[in-house]
């Protein structure tokens, strides 16, 4: 397509301008013909069965009409496709219609889908595509959908990141029982080993709670992708079984990761697990760990949990390399401070030998209550001492108390405490 429109077109669009905004309109349009803008315009493309027009059939007009665009796609979103009698429901042959339009395409993100609607014929046009990313959120997978899935993996050696988050074989009503019988993904693909990924992201909901992703990721003869050469892991922590799923992640890539992304879903004050049955994770070759604590009643309980781990480093002949960390608490955390974990004991491991040489900093970030609750908060708490009525301390009062436990990293200007909105 030529850089500028032909004269004949520019002066019937000059002769129907009427005002300044006529103008402007005209000046983008003209704007987005030129290749430039077109490039930008479809680098990332997001297709949505939610709305109530039928995004994936106009798209797919459009790839028709003009099929140089599909070629400048490298990124395709796809939220909330399930096959059902909803007339608005795109038809599976039209989505693998656009599939074959494009030629270019790093990055896929699955939204809210159900991978099955895609197993007749839609996945296997993804299998034939090299991807550099995939991102599943929301998925749930039925039938053979997780062994298509599987497929695509292996059919992107050069795939560097992969995303599943709250994702799983069935739906959330159907998950019941301990975790001996949660259901799993089976898979037959055993001809190589997948891609060597570099990050890989595994986060459920408690009540979403699934291990089968991560249980295939570990095994060696079906494994769909390889954790070898794995810098970077996120991952959530809610049962027994996810503990001992980490120590063997940790224990395959100790000579490659190098950040550890935690988030603690903490059961219902009954169910929690004992701390001495969680095994104690080596953790002194990573350089940066974060971890995300949002219950108030077993958030201390796995920071102590840490804690024995920081203490196995200690004991080790190795020295770690830990430079920083990041830890995230709720706003309901610091409420009981009877339940707070020994700060005063973090302190001092993190500003010792052998983590003093090479730690940098760790930055603690409070979530802050909704302005709704805040605004409940700096009302009088009529908390009776000695007869004299007391507010309520803020956010911004706790975390002034909470620094004031870690002197030592304070007095070496290694410790940071932030209040964040949530």
């Amino acid at each position: 397509m030529a850089e500028s429109l032909p004269q004949e077109l520019v002066d019937a669009i000059i002769d129907e301008v009427r005002s300044f905004g006529d103008l402007k309109a005209c000046s983008l349009t003209c704007h987005a013909f030129s290749s430039r803008t077109r490039t930008i315009l479809f680098r990332e493309v997001k297709l949505s069965g939610r709305s109530q027009l039928n995004a994936f059939q106009r798209f797919h007009e459009l790839c028709v009409e003009s099929p140089h665009i599909p070629s400048l796609v490298q990124t395709l979103s796809i939220y909330g496709y399930h096959r059902g009698p909803t007339l608005l429901r795109p038809a599976s042959d039209t989505v693998n219609s656009i599939l074959q339009f494009m030629q270019n395409l790093k990055v896929i993100k699955f939204h809210d889908v159900t991978i099955s609607d895609f197993c007749d014929g839609s996945l296997a046009r993804l299998s034939s595509h090299s991807f550099r990313e995939i991102h599943l959120y929301d998925v749930v997978f039925h039938e053979n959908g997780f062994d298509q899935m599987c497929a695509v993996l292996r059919g992107s050696p050069d795939l560097e990141r992969l995303f599943v988050h709250h994702t799983g074989p069935m739906t959330v009503s159907m998950f019941g029982g301990d975790e001996t019988n949660q259901p799993r993904l089976d898979h037959t693909h055993v001809t190589r080993r997948g891609p060597r990924i570099r990050d890989l992201s595994v986060v459920s909901r408690y009540s979403y709670n699934c291990p089968a992703f991560i249980e295939a990721i570990l095994e060696t003869q079906t494994c769909p992708v390889s954790v070898e050469k794995l810098r970077r892991f996120a991952f959530s922590l809610s049962k027994t079984i996810d503990f001992q799923h980490l120590t063997k992640i940790l224990k395959l890539t100790s000579g490659t990761l190098r950040v550890l992304l935690l988030t603690f879903n903490c059961p219902n004050a009954g169910h929690s697990l004992p701390l001495s049955g969680l095994p104690i994770v080596r953790i002194g070759h990573l350089r940066k760990v974060a971890f995300m604590v949002t219950s108030g009643h077993d958030g201390p309980h796995y920071l102590q949990w840490w804690i024995q781990s920081l203490r196995r480093e200690i004991q080790s002949n190795q020295s770690p390399v830990l430079r920083t960390m990041d830890i995230e608490l709720g706003a309901s955390f610091l409420e009981n401070r009877a339940l707070q974990p020994q700060w005063g004991e973090f302190d001092q491991i993190l500003s010792s030998s052998p983590f003093d040489e090479r730690f940098r900093m760790l930055t603690i970030k409070i979530q802050k209550r909704s302005p709704n609750e805040s605004a409940q908060n700096r009302l009088p708490q009529f908390m009776w001492s000695l007869g004299v009525p007391r507010s309520r301390e803020t956010t911004e009062d706790k975390a002034r108390q909470l620094k004031a436990q870690f002197r030592r990293l304070v007095g070496h200007s290694r410790f940071s405490v932030k209040v964040i909105k949530h």
